[in-house]
């Protein structure tokens, strides 16, 4: 294990079963950018070989290293998670991806343009729902500092009984992080249970993902990398009661590098039949279209598609993609509030 010191933040640190070749891109793509963030860790692998580099203080208060089980808010990328749920409740034979919203959330008046919502145009962001959901924004600005976590089921429910869709359900792809946490919150309606039990039953449990959690265990609280403003003030965790599906889980570089390769790899998982269904460009156009959460591009200034991910909070920025075609994936997690995307995409694309 070698390591390499970057300003006051610690070291760097490379672990797993390591491949030289990405541990090199690990440290000429991610190193040199460790000063930007108060944590950072990244993971990469490619044919069954891996290498990671973590760097920083998950406090800038109080230290403790980063490693490879340091805990991350990851945002939106909780809703790839989301959307394999979906997929998982669609192989169990629970929902189909055609079914109706209202269907799901029988009590809840839902306004129809055109046709009604389904599940599949929640899941690919063509619902015609807005970003955030009606009188979200006006509660959010008084409470920047955890601008979701006053928001209730009720006050959901009331979004969606209020919502002007933009446009017809099924066209055009627009992103939505109200139509993320509804289709999260009607899984577990349809379910007769809460998001996170029914996620750790179906997607987490069963993937061995012990670390991507909506509450953090005792263990994990003494783990977590502490948000931190760009300039490198600590901030609270955001808290989604009422809307976990569209972004509150934390997790590890560990547990989503396992994420990923099982996208590549569905077959050696439980859940094979539901990943390949993710995995499916169903919205959109080249360069830019939308599986099941995924959002599916091809890499910048040209190479193989790639499917991806990014996420952020108040103080923390995620991002996680793969590439079939070259088995590779990437994860990047970050403290603070400069976007990693860039670095996971070059990682991707380093040979």
């Amino acid at each position: 294990m070698r390591s390499l010191s970057h300003r006051r933040l610690g070291a760097v640190r490379h672990a797993g079963r390591v491949s030289g070749d990405l541990a090199a891109t690990l440290e000429r793509v991610v190193a040199p950018t460790a000063g930007r963030y108060v944590a950072v860790a990244a993971a990469a692998t490619r044919a069954g070989a891996t290498a990671s580099l973590t760097s920083g203080v998950r406090d800038a208060e109080r230290g403790g290293a980063v490693d490879e089980h340091t805990v991350f808010e990851i945002g939106s990328v909780t809703k790839v998670f989301t959307a394999l749920l979906l997929a998982d409740q669609v192989v169990a034979g629970a929902v189909v991806l055609a079914e109706p919203l209202q269907a799901l959330l029988p009590d809840v008046v839902i306004p129809v343009r055109g046709r009604p919502v389904t599940l599949l145009d929640l899941a690919t962001h063509t619902s015609g729902f807005p970003r955030l959901p009606p009188g979200l924004v006006r509660q959010a600005l008084r409470h920047r500092d955890d601008p979701y976590a006053r928001f209730t089921e009720d006050d959901l429910h009331a979004a969606l009984e209020r919502v002007k869709p933009k446009r017809e359900p099924g066209g055009k792809w627009s992103y939505s992080n109200f139509g993320a946490a509804v289709l999260g919150h009607a899984l577990a309606r349809r379910a007769g249970t809460t998001y996170d039990r029914l996620l750790a039953e179906r997607v987490t449990g069963p993937l061995g993902l012990a670390d991507t959690v909506l509450a953090l265990r005792p263990d994990q609280e003494d783990r977590r990398a502490h948000g931190h403003t760009r300039r490198g003030r600590p901030t609270d965790d955001w808290s989604m009661p009422a809307m976990p599906g569209m972004g509150a889980l934390h997790s590890t570089v560990t547990d989503l590098t396992t994420f990923l390769r099982a996208q590549l790899d569905p077959e050696s998982t439980p859940l094979a039949e539901a990943i390949r269904m993710t995995r499916e460009p169903r919205a959109g156009r080249e360069p830019m279209q939308v599986a099941l959460g995924w959002l599916v591009s091809p890499m910048p200034k040209g190479g193989p598609v790639v499917h991806w991910h990014n996420g952020g909070t108040g103080g923390a920025r995620s991002w996680a993609g793969f590439s079939v075609a070259d088995d590779t994936t990437c994860v990047v997690l970050t403290t603070g509030q400069r976007s990693p995307d860039q670095l996971g995409f070059d990682v991707l694309r380093s040979r």
